[in-house]
């Protein structure tokens, strides 16, 4: 048994297809990115679809510090927008993208499969005016 999550993001323009349409996209969609065969929808089991039109992750302050690990235990890993990134400097489909980087990764250790590392950019340092920005927000937070 598997499970897998996928999500489309600015997904708008298939957000009116039904259900049933949106796993054939999305099984369609692993096979081609991963140049696979098709998985049949007969062997889905159970099935989820969330449309949430124009969102946007919005975080509390703090926040992170309750972001769990991409490796939970032995055999689990997870990833997304919501996971700690281990220092990297990123949010929404750029943690998504890093964190799955890291599950993977601890992953291929755990069961010594090949290295699936793949180098992480880091993020550059501020610009000058996005650091004064910066101190003006938490500034204005102490207010």
């Amino acid at each position: 048994a598997a499970v897998l999550e996928i999500d489309f993001y600015r997904a708008d323009a298939i957000a009116d297809m039904d259900n049933d349409e949106i796993v054939k996209l999305s099984l369609e969609t692993v096979a081609t990115t991963f140049k696979t065969k098709l998985i049949d929808t007969d062997a889905i089991i159970d099935s989820a679809v969330v449309r949430a039109r124009n969102a946007v992750s919005h975080f509390a302050p703090n926040s992170a510090s309750w972001s769990p690990q991409a490796k939970l235990g032995d055999g689990i890993y997870i990833c997304g927008d919501w996971v700690d990134r281990s220092g990297h400097a990123s949010w929404s489909t750029e943690k998504a993208v890093v964190t799955g980087i890291q599950a993977a990764s601890a992953l291929s250790k755990d069961f010594d499969l090949k290295s699936t590392y793949t180098p992480i950019i880091g993020v550059p340092k501020d610009t000058e005016q996005l650091a004064a920005l910066r101190e003006v927000a938490r500034n204005l937070r102490n207010v």
